[in-house]
């Protein structure tokens, strides 16, 4: 049966040859959607861990809507209206009440998906040593800008996290950025402190709502990059010295209440699994109207190109083995009609059928596996650039879509490691969530892994190739294939 396979694909050279030239192609593509495939995925893999996602910790307000605007149809207008207003008033009390406290950031920080934190809260303050900046009428006339003259204090946990800072919407154009055990330190607008001539390691005063004065070292100085941010009074002080300027009551013996917190996770993955874990630790979220809210919108966007580009390798690899079957079936059911005669001889000289099928098989195995090897040097370069043309033609649709309005929170960006580690580690430039770049290339390497797989697909196809021509091989008549041939 070998010996016979091994002589008519040798004798039988133009069948031989177009049968080469089909599954080299097959194989060619076959190769090109795996190892595409393979490196999108790793694509992900590394964008996903080096991106990690946001679990947002702040009020429910769709919960907190359900349960105090309830419809009420049966009453009359006043009634209605009298009705509308003391819900309101309940639910603006609830609101009140459904501050997420420290004590549940310190509690959900420790679960293992976390590794970043950043949470923050607004504190009233009155400047003391210093004057507040008033932008001219003129300025803001000709700018459009609103005067902006009270003091705003943001007491974060570290200003690298800062969303205005991380968007690129501010600039620390002096100094550095305060850790969050960084005590009295503050960062300034750079126009407060030239109004105030002001720099880095300047003093300045300001006094609590209990009218205690608290001196505050400037450690950094930042600029506004957008025209119509006019922050100017806005300062940054970290959430150890922010709690200086708690009352008793708002300190709530160290239980204080922040504004949010922004939990960033290891990986998008582990996003369901924390949110269950976060929800054991702390069972009461959903009763104090708070919510976990996962943001993936950053992570989703940046693979958005290479995910289209997976998906269409999958599909490709799906058509080019179903176009295969057919075609190699067709094919070798063309060749029995030219080797009748053949099958006839030996059937009569005693030759079992399933013989006879096993030598067609091992002849399209023989060329398969020339084509196969072969294919592995082409595939290469025939893989990365089919791979360069899809991931062009998906950009160019996702930018039309991220050029549309979107909704979302603000940025995202890497999570591993420090804030260095993490903007090295991101793909692209990431300035907010409609400016992130997407992934627009890979690298496409062809592994033995890959290699494996193409043998073991290119043999299946021709076992399922040969069903139907091996049904006619079976019922196939020795007498009746001679009689025809005299």
């Amino acid at each position: 049966m070998f010996k016979r396979a091994k002589l008519s694909v040798t004798r039988r050279k133009s069948k031989t040859v177009i049968f080469f030239l089909f599954l080299f192609i097959v194989a060619n593509l076959v190769l090109s959607s795996i190892s595409i495939k393979n490196a999108t995925e790793e694509s992900m893999n590394i964008a996903r861990k080096s991106l990690g996602s946001e679990v947002i910790l702040s009020t429910d307000m769709e919960k907190l809507r359900e349960d105090f605007m309830n419809d009420n149809e049966a009453q009359t207008d006043n009634e209605e209206l009298q009705n509308r207003k003391e819900q309101m008033q309940d639910m603006h009390e609830a609101m009140n009440q459904s501050n997420a406290t420290i004590n549940d950031v310190n509690i959900l920080k420790e679960i293992n998906y976390v590794s970043d934190v950043k949470y923050y809260f607004t504190v009233k303050g009155e400047e003391e040593s210093f004057n507040l900046y008033e932008e001219s009428i003129n300025e803001s006339e000709n700018k459009g800008r609103m005067m902006n003259n009270s003091l705003q204090i943001e007491a974060i946990n570290t200003f690298k996290l800062e969303d205005k800072y991380v968007d690129g919407q501010i600039e620390l154009v002096e100094g550095e950025a305060f850790e969050e055990d960084d005590e009295d330190a503050v960062i300034i607008s750079y126009e407060l402190a030239s109004y105030n001539n002001l720099e880095i390691g300047s003093e300045i005063k300001i006094k609590d709502s209990d009218g205690e004065s608290h001196t505050l070292t400037v450690t950094g100085i930042y600029q506004n990059k957008e025209e119509f941010n006019n922050s100017y009074n806005l300062i940054y002080i970290n959430t150890e010295t922010g709690e200086k300027f708690l009352t008793d009551e708002e300190y709530n013996n160290g239980n204080y209440n922040i504004t949010k917190a922004v939990f960033y996770l290891n990986d998008p993955e582990n996003a369901d699994e924390f949110k269950k874990e976060a929800n054991k630790l702390i069972t009461d979220l959903s009763d104090r109207y708070l919510t976990l809210d996962i943001d993936n919108q950053t992570y989703e966007q940046m693979i958005s190109s290479i995910e289209g580009v997976a998906k269409f390798s999958r599909t490709i690899l799906v058509i080019v083995v179903i176009a295969a079957i057919v075609v190699i079936s067709l094919m070798v059911i063309n060749s029995l009609k030219d080797r009748n005669y053949e099958i006839g001889v030996l059937l009569s000289l005693g030759e079992k059928k399933k013989k006879i099928i096993g030598q067609f098989i091992v002849e399209l195995i023989i060329i398969a596996s020339i084509s196969f090897i072969l294919s592995i040097g082409t595939s290469l370069f025939t893989s990365q650039k089919f791979a360069d043309i899809l991931i062009d033609n998906q950009n160019q649709s996702t930018m039309i879509s991220n050029n549309s309005p979107m909704g979302g929170r603000g940025s995202s960006f890497a999570q591993n490691g420090n804030f260095e580690e993490r903007k090295d580690k991101s793909i692209g430039s990431i300035m907010g969530l409609n400016n992130i770049d997407t992934i627009d290339e890979i690298d496409v390497s062809v592994t033995l892994k890959d290699v494996g797989l193409l043998f073991m697909i290119g043999y299946v196809i021709i076992f399922i190739s040969m069903i139907i021509p091996s049904i006619k091989i079976l019922n196939s008549d020795p007498k009746d294939i001679l009689s025809r041939r005299e």
